[in-house]
């Protein structure tokens, strides 16, 4: 399908999504590595057969009448604070799966609400399988746009492991960024939600017809009550898009200001080819825009939330802040105004906070002198100044590893994590446009890559797997938090 306004995705890009038959909210795929033998440790509590994670605090209990006069031979009947103890030890997939053990597992992880599995980050992807087919020889694919009921989890800490996830009430079209510990999904409707996969909890934003300067409904015949599709207001043609389809090609990301519980968290909004800017709060009917780039040669590269403040980056380098006061209370001012010296190879740009307080640039740059073509510089911002200044590359990031796509991004310490490598960047593949000169020379960075700023190399961060173009990325690095 040729968008009004740039090129469809040529055949073979890899963006086609999947559908899970699975009910539930987890699922090991055949690539999963085994959990270990059974042991008499594994059988201890409970005398159960199915093996514990290694990390389970279970393992204290070589018995489980060591648990004293009260220990039962039940795995449903052990007590809440213990089974709250197990919970906090977990994985994030080992955590989806405790929730679907038995109803007082699923009471117990309710009545942790805060309580977290570690805190490491996992790559989310839509489920690429076929769909139902009377010929078994010759499967039928789906489409770039149609719905997936599942996604693939995958941990930088152990590469070999793919996990299955299935998204609850319905299916998902797009991702569209993770923040503050929620998933941000485009739904078959092409509306926005929040979605928590420790908690199953979804949250929607405002629909996309909320997006009234660009987007507009448009109804059937009884009596204009159902919503059939969507239509451009800010193109000619008047050309209808399905309900799902929209998705796919209408977000480049979104970032929230804190969990959505927290006083009416804000959504920030990159959409339309970077072109434009809203936010909305959680609970709002619509999407007030703040910014449009009317310049054919710039767009919006990045937005990052910082210290109380939304920051949005383009492609030549200005940087705008949002500040949000009281209730109604918005205003927006230009921090970078003028472009960057040195904007004719930039690939794209990130914005990334740190926990030592700074806000960081990272600029991604076509070089022809480097095995892989790319190169990363990084700058911080000087707010005295209002300019970006140089750093070291191989000590901006002070030993810590970053994560960067569509997600929120920030750093994690490799002391806390050894398994990530230090003072590297992880890239997700990232959304380039038509006009980008990495996409149309190079098309090298189809996958999910990690660029060690020592040694200045780009590699590959998961063995197998990643089949994703740069057109329609469909993954994002999320990370549980409070």
């Amino acid at each position: 399908m040729a968008l009004p306004w740039r090129r469809a995705p040529s055949a073979g890009s890899g963006a086609t999504l999947a559908r899970s038959s699975s009910w539930a909210g987890f699922q090991a795929s055949r690539e999963s590595v085994p959990l270990p033998p059974s042991s008499d440790r594994e059988k201890a509590v409970g005398g159960a057969s199915t093996p514990l994670p290694a990390n389970c605090v279970a393992y204290e209990f070589p018995k489980a009448d060591a648990l004293g006069p009260c220990a039962t031979r039940g795995w449903s009947d052990l007590p809440i604070d213990l089974l709250i103890r197990i919970l906090h030890l977990l994985e994030l997939p080992e955590a989806l799966a405790f929730r679907a053990v038995c109803p007082s597992w699923r009471s117990a992880s309710t009545a942790a609400g805060t309580v977290l599995p570690r805190r490491s980050p996992w790559l989310v992807s839509l489920v690429k399988e076929p769909l139902p087919s009377l010929d078994p020889q010759r499967p039928v694919w789906r489409g770039l746009w149609e719905p997936a009921a599942a996604s693939e989890l995958r941990s930088p800490l152990d590469t070999e492991r793919t996990l299955k996830v299935s998204f609850p009430n319905g299916q998902v079209v797009a991702l569209c960024g993770a923040s503050h510990g929620w998933l941000i999904m485009a739904n078959k409707l092409s509306n926005l939600v929040l979605y928590k996969p420790f908690t199953a909890a979804l949250v929607p934003l405002p629909p996309i017809i909320g997006f009234d300067l660009c987007i507009e409904g448009v109804y059937g015949d009884d009596e204009g009550k159902t919503l059939v599709g969507y239509r451009y207001r800010c193109f000619e043609g008047g050309r209808v898009y399905n309900l799902q389809e929209v998705a796919g090609h209408f977000y480049d990301k979104v970032v929230l200001s804190g969990s959505p519980s927290a006083d009416r968290a804000v959504a920030l909004a990159i959409y339309l080819d970077g072109k434009h800017l809203s936010f909305a709060r959680v609970g709002d009917a619509r999407w007030q825009q703040v910014s449009r780039i009317r310049r054919r040669d710039d767009s919006f590269a990045d937005c990052a939330y910082h210290r109380r403040k939304f920051y949005a980056v383009t492609m030549r380098g200005r940087l705008k802040r949002l500040n949000f006061g009281g209730p109604g209370e918005l205003w927006m001012e230009t921090v970078i105004a003028e472009d960057d010296d040195d904007i004719d190879d930039v690939i794209t740009r990130y914005l990334v906070p740190t926990p030592w307080g700074r806000l960081l640039q990272l600029r991604v740059i076509l070089d022809k002198h480097q095995v892989n073509n790319v190169r990363v510089e990084i700058d911080r911002l000087d707010m005295k100044s209002r300019k970006m200044v140089g750093l070291s590359s191989a000590k901006a990031l002070r030993g810590h590893s970053a994560f960067v796509g569509q997600n929120n991004p920030g750093l994690l310490s490799t002391k806390e994590f050894p398994e990530l490598k230090p003072d590297c960047i992880y890239f997700t593949t990232p959304r380039l446009g038509d006009y980008n000169l990495f996409d149309k020379r190079h098309n090298e960075w189809n996958g999910v890559k990690v660029y060690d700023l020592k040694k200045r190399t780009l590699e590959a961060a998961f063995p197998s797997g990643g089949d994703y173009g740069t057109w329609c990325p469909l993954e994002v690095w999320f990370t549980p938090s409070r």
